[in-house]
């Protein structure tokens, strides 16, 4: 009778491509997880970075033309103000209006709002 205890060769390397096997795809779902995780808050910081650049610009008087710049967190904005509507349309309604268009932009993405600025139009000169 034969009474040796233990594993062979062959079990113990099977044993090891199933852990491998396994190891493997743990690994890889944690990691898309926190792939999915890192997008989402880049999402979220770029959502909240975007409408407050929107209401910023709505609190001064848009100027023409477009401005930028980078937020501390590498995060980069533009924000781009255009006329809207014709030189007839805002003597007729004494109110001119602007197209107000923010992007914050990150390696992966970018996240924009835009709107129609009502400004009330410069009063005359009397003379």
């Amino acid at each position: 009778m034969n009474d040796q205890r233990g594993f062979t060769l062959i079990e113990l390397l099977v044993s090891l491509a199933i852990l491998t096997i396994a190891l493997a795809v743990l690994f890889s779902t944690i990691s898309t997880s926190l792939d999915r995780t890192r997008k989402n808050r880049n999402e979220a910081v770029a959502a909240s970075l975007v409408q407050s650049l929107m209401a910023r610009a709505s609190v001064t008087p848009p100027a023409p033309g477009q401005t930028q710049g980078t937020y501390s967190n590498g995060f980069r904005w533009l924000l781009d103000v255009r006329p809207y509507g014709s030189a007839a349309d805002a003597k007729a309604t004494h109110m001119s209006a602007y197209q107000v268009r923010a992007t914050v932009a990150w390696p992966e993405g970018a996240r924009s709002l835009s709107a129609l600025r009502l400004v009330p139009a410069p009063p005359k000169a009397q003379p």
